[in-house]
Protein backbone atom coordinates (compact mmCIF):
# COMPACT_ATOMS: atom_id res chain seq x y z
CA UNK A 1 0.00 0.00 0.00
CA UNK A 2 2.71 2.36 0.60
CA UNK A 3 2.79 3.23 -3.56
CA UNK A 4 -0.83 4.85 -2.36
CA UNK A 5 0.36 6.79 0.19
CA UNK A 6 3.20 7.86 -2.12
CA UNK A 7 0.41 8.80 -4.89
CA UNK A 8 -1.30 10.42 -2.62
CA UNK A 9 1.88 12.21 -1.15
CA UNK A 10 2.28 13.48 -4.70
CA UNK A 11 -1.31 14.67 -5.77
CA UNK A 12 -1.34 16.64 -2.59
CA UNK A 13 2.31 18.31 -3.64
CA UNK A 14 1.61 19.20 -6.89
CA UNK A 15 -1.58 20.71 -5.97
CA UNK A 16 0.31 22.69 -3.53
CA UNK A 17 2.82 24.04 -5.15
CA UNK A 18 0.00 25.04 -8.14
CA UNK A 19 -1.70 26.77 -5.67
CA UNK A 20 0.41 28.28 -3.82
CA UNK A 21 2.22 30.20 -7.45
CA UNK A 22 5.28 28.31 -6.61
CA UNK A 23 5.23 26.42 -9.56
CA UNK A 24 3.86 28.15 -12.54
CA UNK A 25 4.01 26.96 -16.15
CA UNK A 26 4.35 29.52 -19.49
CA UNK A 27 7.43 30.86 -20.83
CA UNK A 28 10.27 31.53 -18.14
CA UNK A 29 14.05 32.62 -18.48
CA UNK A 30 16.06 30.91 -15.87
CA UNK A 31 19.18 32.57 -14.27
CA UNK A 32 21.42 31.32 -16.37
CA UNK A 33 19.70 32.54 -19.72
CA UNK A 34 18.01 29.62 -20.83
CA UNK A 35 14.30 29.46 -21.70
CA UNK A 36 11.86 26.97 -19.69
CA UNK A 37 8.30 26.23 -19.98
CA UNK A 38 8.06 25.72 -15.92
CA UNK A 39 9.49 27.80 -13.40
CA UNK A 40 9.42 26.30 -9.80
CA UNK A 41 10.20 28.73 -6.24
CA UNK A 42 10.29 26.78 -3.35
CA UNK A 43 12.03 29.69 -1.28
CA UNK A 44 8.62 31.37 0.16
CA UNK A 45 7.38 27.49 1.18
CA UNK A 46 7.53 28.30 4.88
CA UNK A 47 4.72 30.76 4.58
CA UNK A 48 2.49 27.75 3.53
CA UNK A 49 2.92 25.19 6.84
CA UNK A 50 0.86 22.05 5.24
CA UNK A 51 2.87 22.60 2.25
CA UNK A 52 6.15 22.92 4.45
CA UNK A 53 5.37 20.44 6.72
CA UNK A 54 4.34 17.84 3.26
CA UNK A 55 7.82 18.57 1.68
CA UNK A 56 9.79 17.86 5.11
CA UNK A 57 8.03 14.73 5.76
CA UNK A 58 8.86 13.37 2.72
CA UNK A 59 12.34 14.18 2.31
CA UNK A 60 12.60 12.71 6.28
CA UNK A 61 11.45 9.72 4.27
CA UNK A 62 13.64 10.07 1.86
CA UNK A 63 17.13 10.75 3.72
CA UNK A 64 15.59 7.71 5.79
CA UNK A 65 16.76 5.26 2.78
CA UNK A 66 20.04 6.64 2.17
CA UNK A 67 23.14 5.16 4.23
CA UNK A 68 24.38 6.98 7.26
CA UNK A 69 25.21 10.64 7.42
CA UNK A 70 27.04 12.22 10.02
CA UNK A 71 26.29 16.17 9.11
CA UNK A 72 23.94 17.21 6.25
CA UNK A 73 25.23 20.62 4.21
CA UNK A 74 22.79 22.82 2.21
CA UNK A 75 22.66 25.79 0.12
CA UNK A 76 20.83 28.99 0.56
CA UNK A 77 17.81 30.02 1.41
CA UNK A 78 15.55 27.14 -0.33
CA UNK A 79 17.68 24.05 0.48
CA UNK A 80 18.54 25.26 4.13
CA UNK A 81 14.67 25.61 4.32
CA UNK A 82 14.13 22.25 4.07
CA UNK A 83 17.69 21.09 5.50
CA UNK A 84 17.36 22.91 9.44
CA UNK A 85 14.16 20.85 9.98
CA UNK A 86 15.49 17.73 8.52
CA UNK A 87 18.66 18.27 10.30
CA UNK A 88 16.74 19.14 13.67
CA UNK A 89 14.91 15.94 13.58
CA UNK A 90 17.64 14.08 13.13
CA UNK A 91 20.02 15.74 15.33
CA UNK A 92 22.48 15.80 12.82
CA UNK A 93 24.75 18.57 12.87
CA UNK A 94 24.34 21.28 9.54
CA UNK A 95 26.19 22.83 7.20
CA UNK A 96 25.66 25.85 4.71
CA UNK A 97 27.44 27.05 1.97
CA UNK A 98 28.11 31.09 1.39
CA UNK A 99 28.60 32.85 -1.16
CA UNK A 100 31.75 34.37 -0.29
CA UNK A 101 34.92 33.20 1.18
CA UNK A 102 34.87 33.16 5.54
CA UNK A 103 37.74 33.41 6.96
CA UNK A 104 40.85 31.62 6.07
CA UNK A 105 38.91 31.34 2.38
CA UNK A 106 36.43 29.19 3.44
CA UNK A 107 33.25 28.72 1.53
CA UNK A 108 31.26 26.52 4.44
CA UNK A 109 29.02 27.36 7.81
CA UNK A 110 29.54 24.91 9.78
CA UNK A 111 32.22 22.19 11.41
CA UNK A 112 33.29 19.39 9.35
CA UNK A 113 35.46 16.39 10.70
CA UNK A 114 37.56 14.73 8.74
CA UNK A 115 36.43 11.53 7.08
CA UNK A 116 32.70 12.57 8.08
CA UNK A 117 29.95 11.30 5.46
CA UNK A 118 27.87 14.39 4.53
CA UNK A 119 24.74 14.12 2.91
CA UNK A 120 24.17 17.38 0.79
CA UNK A 121 20.26 18.76 0.39
CA UNK A 122 18.79 21.46 -1.75
CA UNK A 123 15.15 22.15 -3.11
CA UNK A 124 16.09 21.52 -6.65
CA UNK A 125 18.52 20.54 -9.30
CA UNK A 126 19.15 21.01 -12.59
CA UNK A 127 22.96 20.68 -14.12
CA UNK A 128 23.86 19.59 -10.78
CA UNK A 129 26.44 22.33 -10.46
CA UNK A 130 25.04 23.89 -7.49
CA UNK A 131 25.35 19.99 -5.69
CA UNK A 132 28.85 19.37 -7.13
CA UNK A 133 30.08 23.06 -5.44
CA UNK A 134 28.71 22.35 -2.59
CA UNK A 135 30.55 19.08 -2.35
CA UNK A 136 33.88 20.54 -3.19
CA UNK A 137 33.43 22.84 -0.63
CA UNK A 138 32.71 19.94 2.07
CA UNK A 139 35.34 18.21 0.75
CA UNK A 140 37.94 20.64 1.21
CA UNK A 141 37.17 20.44 4.81
CA UNK A 142 38.00 16.72 5.26
CA UNK A 143 33.85 15.85 4.65
CA UNK A 144 32.83 12.63 2.09
CA UNK A 145 30.06 13.76 0.27
CA UNK A 146 28.35 10.28 -1.75
CA UNK A 147 24.85 11.64 -1.67
CA UNK A 148 22.80 13.87 -2.49
CA UNK A 149 18.86 14.56 -1.88
CA UNK A 150 16.50 17.11 -3.65
CA UNK A 151 13.06 18.37 -3.75
CA UNK A 152 12.88 18.05 -7.13
CA UNK A 153 15.02 16.77 -10.01
CA UNK A 154 14.53 19.32 -12.88
CA UNK A 155 15.62 16.58 -15.40
CA UNK A 156 18.51 18.36 -17.37
CA UNK A 157 21.80 16.00 -16.76
CA UNK A 158 22.06 16.04 -12.86
CA UNK A 159 21.99 12.62 -12.20
CA UNK A 160 24.65 11.47 -14.84
CA UNK A 161 26.81 14.97 -13.97
CA UNK A 162 26.65 13.31 -10.17
CA UNK A 163 27.61 10.26 -11.17
CA UNK A 164 30.82 11.00 -12.40
CA UNK A 165 32.06 12.28 -9.83
CA UNK A 166 30.42 9.53 -7.52
CA UNK A 167 27.92 11.35 -5.79
CA UNK A 168 24.22 9.81 -6.16
CA UNK A 169 21.51 11.45 -6.45
CA UNK A 170 17.84 11.14 -4.62
CA UNK A 171 15.19 13.11 -5.70
CA UNK A 172 11.86 13.07 -4.03
CA UNK A 173 10.41 13.71 -7.15
CA UNK A 174 11.09 15.23 -10.71
CA UNK A 175 9.18 17.79 -12.76
CA UNK A 176 7.89 14.78 -15.42
CA UNK A 177 6.43 13.22 -12.41
CA UNK A 178 4.87 16.38 -10.84
CA UNK A 179 3.55 16.99 -14.62
CA UNK A 180 1.80 13.81 -15.34
CA UNK A 181 0.32 13.95 -12.23
CA UNK A 182 -1.08 17.37 -12.35
CA UNK A 183 -2.32 16.84 -16.01
CA UNK A 184 -4.09 13.41 -14.50
CA UNK A 185 -6.09 15.44 -11.94
CA UNK A 186 -6.91 18.21 -14.73
CA UNK A 187 -4.63 20.68 -13.72
CA UNK A 188 -2.50 21.58 -16.45
CA UNK A 189 -3.29 21.59 -20.12
CA UNK A 190 -1.91 19.23 -22.53
CA UNK A 191 0.25 21.49 -24.14
CA UNK A 192 1.90 22.32 -21.31
CA UNK A 193 2.90 18.69 -20.62
CA UNK A 194 4.51 18.26 -23.59
CA UNK A 195 6.50 21.97 -23.74
CA UNK A 196 7.84 19.70 -20.49
CA UNK A 197 8.50 16.69 -21.64
CA UNK A 198 10.54 18.17 -24.25
CA UNK A 199 13.14 19.53 -22.04
CA UNK A 200 13.58 16.29 -19.89
CA UNK A 201 17.16 14.90 -20.67
CA UNK A 202 18.58 18.53 -22.20
CA UNK A 203 22.02 19.16 -20.38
Amino acid sequence: MAWKKRRGRLQSLAEGLVKAGTLQFGTFTLADGSDSPYFVNLRGLPSYPGLFRLVVDSMAEVMEKLPRSDAYCSIPVSGLNIAAPLALEKGKPLLYTTQRKQGAGRVLEGEVRPGWKVAIIDDLVGSGKTVLSAAKAVEQEGGDVKHAAVVIDRLEGAREALSKEGITLHAMTDILELSDTLFAMGMMTEGDLKSITRTVGRG
